[in-house]
């Protein structure tokens, strides 16, 4: 399987199987379009332990028509978890805006907190205004996953492109990995997603990433919206090579995305939770660590003498048993020592040994 390499403020990261997971905190428009609460969301994220730091860069006109359609309606009774009355598509979007004049500036102070800046584009001038700042990678969201000019314009970078794929179908997968392959770039990480929020657990299905890993010659990861952390955590565990999970301020201001947000001290557990299933994974194999060889000598068993024996006298279930410390024979010795006969005369309490049998 590919691996892709991305250039962070620590240095270079492979992403890909057997690597560590690349952990991105989804700021998503958390930030009320308030530039001190952007950095505030960095220092957070950077405090974490997260890899990257990511916005959306959108401009509601880019993405939703400016009209009376009641379809372009968003309805609090069926989205109350994105707004409290009734809202034009386009004046949610507006509220939500990432200004696009904080993009150096917040990507200079997330090199300073040592963490990786990046922003979801979508549109080919975002993706300009990301060129101009250097970003090292970029991120598709589900609902431009089709976006065909987007892509071709992203793909032309020939940057690492991360790709989530919620409401997608592995058909719908292929073609825009396509689209991307043909623009020139196959440096691609899928996300396995579902585009509910917030995702009900019994909807998550972390097995699609195995699906998406057989069908197509790519990294996979895991973007989430459910509550909590365990499933990002299982996520990893499945092997999950990219992280993804929105994220919060915890000072009581409302925000569009609060709903299925981590506050800052989830988000660190989830990092540190992360890390260690990474750790305890270890490697595809089964041999013992070298503290369990050390432990094997107090807790194994082996056969000891539990009466005096003497020279010619054969070994017994009544004279023999299996017992701790093992620095004696092993207990698996224990059908061929029954009924065998003592070389030597054996004290009770004594390990036995291969000398103490006859030959």
């Amino acid at each position: 399987m590919k691996t892709i390499e991305i250039i962070t403020p620590q240095g270079k990261r492979i992403v890909g199987p057997g690597e560590s997971c690349f952990i991105i905190a989804e700021a998503s428009s958390n930030h009320g379009r308030d530039l001190a609460r952007a950095k505030q969301m960095i220092d957070v994220a950077a405090k974490a332990g997260a890899d990257a730091v990511k916005f959306q860069l959108f401009k509601a006109e880019d993405i939703a028509a400016d009209t009376a359609d009641p379809r372009a309606v968003v309805r609090a009774k069926e989205k109350a978890v994105f707004v409290t009355k009734d809202t034009k598509l386009i004046d949610l979007y507006r509220a939500n805006e990432f200004p696009r004049e904080w993009v150096a500036e917040l990507a200079r102070y997330a090199i300073a907190k040592g963490i990786l800046f990046l922003a979801t584009p979508f549109d080919n001038a975002a993706v300009d205004l990301l060129e101009s700042v250097n970003t090292p990678l970029y991120k598709i969201a589900s609902y431009e996953m089709l976006d065909v000019p987007l892509l071709r314009h992203v793909a032309a970078t020939k940057k690492p492109i991360i790709i989530s794929t919620g409401m997608s179908d592995i058909a719908e997968i292929g073609q825009a990995l396509e689209v991307l392959r043909q623009a020139g770039n196959d440096q691609i990480v899928i996300l396995h997603c579902r585009s509910t929020y917030p995702l009900p657990m019994a909807d998550v299905g972390l097995r699609a990433m195995q699906a998406i890993a057989e069908a197509f010659d790519y990294p996979v990861g895991y973007s989430d919206h459910s509550l909590g952390i365990t499933i990002p955590i299982a996520a990893a565990a499945l092997g999950a090579c990219v992280i993804e999970k929105h994220f919060m301020l915890d000072d009581g201001v409302a925000t569009v995305d609060d709903k299925f947000s981590l506050n800052p001290l989830e988000l660190k557990q989830m990092v540190v939770a992360i890390r260690d299933t990474e750790s305890a994974l270890g490697l595809p194999e089964k041999k013992p660590t070298e503290k369990e060889l050390a432990e094997r000598l107090l807790g194994r068993r082996s056969l000891w003498a539990v009466k005096d024996i003497t020279a010619g006298e054969k070994f017994t279930v009544e004279n023999v048993r299996s017992l701790r410390p093992g620095v004696g024979l092993s207990p698996l010795n224990y059908d061929v020592i029954i009924g065998s006969v003592a070389a030597k005369t054996i004290k009770s309490g004594t390990p036995l040994s291969r000398d103490d049998v006859s030959k």
